[in-house]
Order: C-alpha cells, then structure tokens, then sequence
C-alpha cells in the first residue's frame, strides 16, 4: 500500500524541501485517492527522499510516522508509528513532493503539520509535561516559521543551522481558510488560539522573538502592543531618495502610524558590518523614521529585553500620550509578567544561548 507520511515525519521532509532546491512541493487541492496498488516505501530513506548521509535522513533505529487509511493499514513494525487518516480531513491537508532520484510521495501539508503539532502539544499540556502558555508559544514560533522566510534543521530544529531569506510556504490567510474547514481533528483548539499571535514574513526567531515580545498578552511574555507589519519594503517619497544611500529599506518590523522601525543589528565582528550598520540608522533617519536595533547579546536576557522595550514604548507614548507608557511600564514591572517574559525567552532562546 501506498506511503504517506504523517507529522512528526511530515515536518522533517516539509522543513528539508525548503531548505534544499532539488525537492519540489506541489500542493494538491483535494485528498488524493488512495492507491492500494502502489508498493510500500522499502526503508526509511527512500520514503524521506533522503540518502543516508544527508541531515534530514532518519537514523537505522529511527521510527518512521506513516499515515495509513483504515485500521487495516496498520503492520507489525518496530521503526514505523502509524496514524489512522481522518476521513473528514478538508481540502489542502496534503502535498506532493518530489526530488530527482526519488518516487514522489504524498505527505501531510503545512497547515495539517501546524494542526498535528498542535495535538501533541495539547496532549502534553493535558497531561501535566507542559505548560499551557509555553505550548502555545511553541505553536506560534511553528507557524512563524512556516510562513516566514527561514526553516530550522530537519533533524535538531533547536541547536542547528537555520536556513534563511527563503520564500513562504504557507500564510496566515491560507492557515487561516484551513481552520475554517477544518472539523473534528484533534489539535484544532490549540491552534485556533495560537494563530491570532503569527506574523507572515518573519526572517528568524529573532525576529519572531522580538514580535512576540512586543505583541503577545502580557500572561503569554509579552507587553500587548499593535501588532506590526515585517519584512515589507518602505515606499520613499521622491525627496526622501534623494537623502538615503540604500536603494530599499525592509524593517524587520514596523510600526506605520508611530513612525517605529526595528530591525536585528550585526554583531560589529569587523568594521564592514558597523558600517552598515550606520548606514542604515542615518537612512532611517532621514525618513523620519525611529529606529531601534536588536542585537542578541542585548535582548537575550530578561532585563535587557525588558530596557529594549521601554525604549519602543518610550517612543510610541509620543504619539498616544503617556498613558500608553504608564499602562505598559506597570506591565513590565509585574512579577508575574516577568516570570512569563523569563519563559518566553526559555522557550523562543536556543539551548545554553546565554549565562
């Protein structure tokens, strides 16, 4: 019987064919049949359309999760975990993916992805491991990333290599249309209250960090601003190009009506960076334009995250008046609301990132 694989596998071949352009995702519109006549994958690594050697290749005592139709599809197997298919899944809950060498395989879409890590949170959380706020954090960074423009490892989503500046696999709008058809699948709670807190066209989990900061409910770590727009170009009025030396400028957030950008600033390993760095601070500048960089070694603790952000609100209060700081101060202050920011960054921070 044919192979289609389910999450967490799902997730490991989505997040490789985005970081790799040999595979191609095809996204198929209705539940493709069933095709009892094709073969089985024969191992693993055929049906992860890896080779051995290749980061998103399953270990020899690895299991393999493997969606089956009916209860029948289910074998005896110790590397392979089964999932009965949903007979109500709704359309765009699968994609085809293909790479040169390889058959095609059938495997859960992106937003099914979302929805089945969503019900292991959720089961974690039901039963005790799991904090429901760090849960949800979880989910929000999944869905950041997969519509944003960076993809984790495939095999050590936490401590390895990113990749960065691809395009979107998904959106918030299609996730959006997706839990609307959506019925009766576990997991679907969890992720209904999650998606309200993604951003589309985030560009690391810096920058997912930094938007969750500023935008999740202070129960959640954050402080509760106006949520921004990321990664889209500024339009220049024609006197503003003539006084900036960059072509474009893609704040990696802003805040239109505050006249706010941030962005993640270099680490001034060699001059070149601190240079553009300057760059960019006098172009924003010249727009009239108030910017704020973020650089990891200044926000990756929690009173350094909490002097950046008073630095936003200090700013945006300017505009909406001292209430808005009196209100946000009072938040940043709160015992209760640091013990939630501390877990944020636990959550969203890599291991052993900071001392």
């Amino acid at each position: 019987m044919e192979t289609r694989l389910t999450y967490p596998s799902s997730l490991r071949l989505i997040r490789a064919a985005r970081r790799d352009p040999s595979f191609m995702v095809e996204r198929l519109d209705k539940t493709p049949v069933w095709n009892g006549d094709e073969p089985a994958r024969a191992n693993a690594h055929e049906a992860m359309l890896a080779r051995p050697d290749e980061p998103h290749a399953l270990r020899p005592d690895a299991k393999l999760s493997v969606l089956v139709p009916h209860e029948g599809g289910r074998s005896r197997s110790m590397l392979r975990c089964f999932r009965i298919c949903e007979g109500n899944l709704p359309p765009a809950s699968f994609v085809r993916v293909s790479r040169p060498g390889f058959r095609p395989i059938v495997v859960e879409s992106p937003e099914l992805c979302i929805v089945r890590a969503a019900s292991d949170l959720a089961l974690r959380v039901r039963q005790g491991y799991l904090d429901k706020g760090v849960a949800l954090i979880r989910l929000v960074e999944l869905i950041d990333e997969l519509c944003g423009r960076y993809a984790r490892h495939p095999t050590s989503p936490r401590s390895e290599q990113l990749e960065y500046d691809l395009e979107p696999i998904t959106s918030v709008e299609l996730f959006s249309r997706y839990l609307q058809d959506a019925k009766r699948i576990h997991g679907l709670v969890l992720a209904r209250q999650a998606l309200p807190h993604a951003l589309d066209n985030l560009g690391s989990p810096m920058e997912a960090l930094i938007e969750m900061a500023c935008c999740l409910p202070p129960h959640l770590g954050g402080v509760g601003l106006p949520r921004p727009v990321s990664n889209r170009p500024l339009d220049f009025s024609d006197h503003e190009r003539l006084l900036v030396s960059h072509r474009t400028l893609r704040p990696d957030h802003y805040w239109e009506k505050y006249r706010i950008a941030l962005y993640n600033g270099d680490s001034h390993d060699g001059e070149k960076a601190g240079v553009e760095d300057d760059r960019r601070v006098s172009d924003y500048q010249a727009c009239g334009i108030r910017v704020f960089p973020a650089r990891f070694e200044n926000v990756c603790t929690e009173k350094g995250l909490v002097a950046y952000l008073r630095k936003i609100v200090d700013a945006m209060a300017q505009v909406e008046g001292q209430a808005l700081e009196r209100r946000i101060f009072r938040i940043l202050d709160s015992s209760s609301c640091r013990q939630a920011r501390q877990a944020l960054l636990d959550t969203m921070l890599p291991p052993a990132s900071c001392t």
